[in-house]
C-alpha cells in the first residue's frame, strides 16, 4: 500500500538539504542599522498627548479631514521630527511630524516642551 523508498534517494534527498543549508546567507550589518536608528531617534522630540481627556488622532496630512493613521491616549508620547502650519485648531496651526508612523499630530495637542522645541520642516 506505501510506495517504497529506496536509501539512494533519500541519501539524495537529504544530501541537497544539507548543501543548501550550508550556502552561505549575506546577513544584514545589524550593528551599522541600530547606529543608524539611534542616530535617527536622537533627533526626534520626544512629546506626549497633553491637554485633552479624549484619544488624538495621527493623521496622513496637517490637517483634520485626513485620514487617521494611528491615534493615541492622553500621556503616550512619541518622537517628532519638526513642525509645518496646518490646519488651525483653537487658534494653533502647527503640526508635529511623526516618522516612526508617518503621520502629523496636531501641536496643540502636545505638551508644552513639544512645542517650544520643534524645528520646522
Amino acid at each position: 500500500m506505501y510506495p517504497t523508498v529506496s536509501f539512494p534517494i533519500v541519501t539524495a534527498l537529504l544530501g541537497i538539504v544539507s548543501q543548501t543549508a550550508a550556502r552561505s546567507v549575506a546577513i544584514p550589518d545589524i550593528e551599522n542599522a541600530n547606529q543608524n536608528n539611534m542616530e535617527t531617534r536622537q533627533s526626534l522630540q520626544r512629546c506626549s498627548i497633553a491637554g485633552t481627556s479624549a484619544r488624538v488622532n495621527c493623521r496622513a496630512s496637517p490637517t483634520r479631514s485626513s485620514s487617521s493613521v494611528v491615534s493615541f491616549l492622553p500621556g503616550e508620547s512619541f518622537g517628532v521630527e519638526c513642525m509645518v502650519d496646518g490646519e488651525g485648531i483653537d487658534g494653533e496651526k502647527a503640526w508635529g511630524y511623526l516618522p516612526s508612523f508617518a503621520c502629523w499630530v496636531a501641536v496643540r495637542w502636545t505638551d508644552l516642551g513639544c512645542k517650544r522645541k520643534l524645528p520646522t520642516c
